[in-house]
């Protein structure tokens, strides 16, 4: 039986937005598999519900050396490529994967790099809804020696946090009583967009994109809200804007369901694969589950101290 190849849908996204793929996928699976069921195997396929078979791997590189050739034929590059895509390659880890990309096709617009960039970053910092009850992210910035004003993402932009200024305090409102009763379980994570320093996602590791505080691990709930930290702790010194993720599972049973590492997994963070596959199965829990997990979020900035 074939293996699962991991996260290649965040690959797969990277080839169609930085080579504007002219294909649909379900033209490319159609051609794998014809068109009963090719579509609904490439989706599964993609987010790791359907193993790779080598030849259809074989199949997605050839799509995209052709494609590499094809842009690289329109800026007038008609020498080939340094380098040829092997199905090996989407084992490779995702911003490895797309900085390799991008470096052999070599002429990719700027404006193309921008949306890919995007793409991207939205992969790791989800969409949460904004019912009415639902979960909301608190962020509430201390100076050294007085409170400034508590603040979550507003109209006027995210809360901003000087280096070597500013402290933080965040919290989860909103869960309610009967909720915070219960045996709850957290996971946090913050994800960084470095374009406000003139950088992408692909410049940097993974772990200098995502980083977990150790999860699941079971909440401090104090006056009806979550406390992600007992007191107001300095931001890290790295620039950047940043989203923090929070996760509250009220119900311990569907945990298998959401962590790929299992029903009873111990806290810590998780790893690129396993974050991938546990934003995928937690956008289908809180459709499925919506009682049982619950899910926020909100933007911060960190930027240098401004001369006094």
């Amino acid at each position: 039986m074939a293996n699962a190849i991991p996260n290649l849908f965040l690959k797969w996204l990277a080839v169609r937005e930085l080579l504007r793929l002219p294909q649909s996928n379900a033209e490319i699976a159609t051609r794998l598999w014809g068109p009963d069921d090719g579509p609904s195997k490439f989706s599964k396929m993609l987010r790791g519900d359907y193993g790779c078979e080598p030849d259809v791997a074989g199949e997605l590189a050839d799509v995209v050396n052709k494609r590499v050739a094809v842009v690289r034929g329109a800026a007038g590059r008609t020498q080939p490529a340094a380098y040829a895509f092997r199905p090996l390659d989407f084992e490779s880890p995702v911003l490895s994967f797309t900085r390799q990309l991008i470096d052999t096709t070599e002429v990719i617009d700027q404006d193309v790099l921008d949306r890919t960039h995007k793409a991207l970053v939205r992969e790791f910092a989800p969409d949460a809804p904004n019912n009415p009850g639902s979960l909301q992210v608190a962020i509430e910035q201390y100076g050294s020696t007085r409170f400034f004003e508590g603040a979550s993402a507003a109209a006027s932009g995210p809360p901003v946090f000087e280096i070597g200024r500013h402290k933080g305090l965040f919290a989860i409102d909103g869960i309610p009583a009967e909720a915070a009763a219960g045996a709850l379980k957290v996971y946090v994570m913050f994800s960084r967009d470095p374009s406000m320093l003139g950088g992408r996602i692909w410049d940097m590791t993974f772990q200098d994109v995502v980083r977990w505080l150790p999860s699941p691990f079971e909440p401090t709930v104090k006056d009806g809200r979550i406390l992600l930290m007992r007191e107001p702790k300095p931001v890290q010194p790295i620039p950047g804007r940043f989203r923090l993720t929070a996760i509250v599972v009220r119900n311990p049973d569907i945990l298998g369901r959401l962590d790929p590492r299992g029903g009873n997994p111990p806290p810590a963070p998780l790893d690129e694969e396993e974050t991938a596959r546990f934003l995928t199965n937690l956008a289908r829990l809180t459709k499925s589950h919506a009682n049982a997990v619950g899910f926020c979020g909100s933007d911060y900035v960190v930027r240098e101290p401004k001369a006094a």
